[in-house]
């Protein structure tokens, strides 16, 4: 499935986070190379999702965590990160409350079943593979580019 754009999907007042001992979250201020080296050692195999607030700009957002490896500037500054699993951003695009979208399984294999309304009113149906990729797609198209949390 395509990704539907790399739009930034802020929040407004965002959540300061807490320190768990299993080490996916982080409160303060610190650097995006304190972030990646943090994360390089801390991170599950299961953590595909990063919520991140980076402070200058008062938001928070959502993103593959690679993608975020890839992009996060040594010198930028955050306030707070979150390493998310698929549950758990599953949970969250569930929380959005978004129109049209479900999970099931087709042919043995888990998908999110996706009735996506376009700007000209229609609706297109997709079947989409229960992956990272499919899921962060979804938020974005869903959101608009601006959920709330």
């Amino acid at each position: 499935m395509a990704h539907y754009g790399e739009a930034k999907r802020a929040i407004a007042a965002p959540r300061r986070f807490v320190a768990t001992s299993a080490g996916s979250e982080r409160r303060g201020d610190m650097t995006g190379r304190e972030i990646v080296k943090e994360i390089g050692t801390n991170r599950k195999s299961d953590q595909t999702f990063i919520k991140w607030c980076r402070k200058e700009n008062d938001f928070a957002d959502y993103e593959l965590v690679d993608r975020f490896l890839a992009s996060a500037g040594t010198s930028d500054e955050y306030a707070g990160y979150e390493l998310l699993t698929m549950e758990q951003m599953w949970e969250v695009l569930k929380n959005m409350d978004p129109k049209g979208v479900s999970r099931g399984e087709k042919e043995g294999a888990e998908v999110i079943f996706w009735d996506q309304k376009r700007s000209d009113g229609t609706t297109t149906s997709r079947i989409c593979p229960f992956t990272p990729d499919s899921l962060i797609s979804i938020v974005d198209v869903t959101t608009r580019g601006n959920p709330v949390d």
